[in-house]
């Protein structure tokens, strides 16, 4: 896993702790009003957390999965 997913990942569980505490205060206090804020941080955490479907690429420009035929192990 390379930095910028890990960092992600700990973007989503930090937004996913601030629905939480926003929940909580909202249910502590009796106000909607911290719902829409929640649910923003709540629709951020969905989005650090989607897999965006990167394949990596080597740096030579060939995608890693391709038989190009050139130099193939022998079986």
């Amino acid at each position: 896993m390379d930095l910028s997913a890990r960092l992600l990942r700990w973007a989503g569980w930090l937004c996913m702790g601030t629905v939480a505490t926003l929940t909580s205060m909202g249910y502590h206090f009796g106000n909607i009003r911290f719902a829409p804020v929640a649910a923003g941080f709540a629709i951020l955490a969905a989005v650090c957390w989607l897999d965006r479907g990167r394949t990596p690429v080597r740096s030579d420009g060939i995608h890693p999965r391709t038989d190009s035929g050139v130099n193939r192990a022998s079986r």
